[in-house]
């Protein structure tokens, strides 16, 4: 994507920014409860609290790795990924979350976040690059088809018990 003037920046999260990155990550949370799909994705796969444990074993871990998006040294945005095998044993990068806060978004924060992600995955020898994203959340498909990504799975689901949250 073409850079413009004063675009925000992305690398490695540090220590330090875990508490700033665990308060996106639950401002995150509450957003995806106004999509379809995120009181499911809350319920099954959202690290729960305490968050700021999550993010910094996630650090730790070398099979992952926790990005803060920048803009004027401020942490305005984060995403995680891991590395996965398929399994012929070749890897991808699976960005698990990636988020801006919306005062933030559309100055160019998601896409040094994701361009982070993609070099991480060269990094690690990854032949490919997935991400989640909630069905009901237009906008964060469309980020990613700016990427050349296409939805390759979809998953369908149903209470059992006449609820109607996840």
């Amino acid at each position: 994507m073409e850079r413009r003037p004063e675009d925000g920046a992305a690398r490695p999260a540090r220590p330090a920014e875990i508490e700033a990155v665990a308060d996106l990550a639950r401002e995150a949370r509450r957003e995806a409860l106004n999509y379809r799909g995120g009181d499911r994705w809350m319920a099954t796969e959202a690290a729960a609290e305490p968050l700021d444990g999550h993010f910094t074993a996630l650090i730790a871990d070398p099979e992952a790795v926790v990005m803060a998006g920048l803009w004027a040294n401020t942490v305005v945005g984060y995403g995680w990924a891991r590395r996965v095998l398929r399994q012929d044993g070749s890897p991808i990068v699976r960005i698990e979350e990636l988020f801006v806060t919306p005062g933030a978004r559309s100055i160019g924060v998601g896409e040094s976040l994701f361009n982070a992600f993609r070099t991480w995955a060269h990094e690690q020898g990854a032949v490919a690059i997935d991400a989640f994203v909630l069905p009901g959340h237009r906008e964060a498909k469309n980020f990613f088809e700016g990427f050349k990504m296409t939805a390759h799975a979809l998953i369908v689901h149903t209470r059992l018990d006449g609820g109607t949250r996840a």
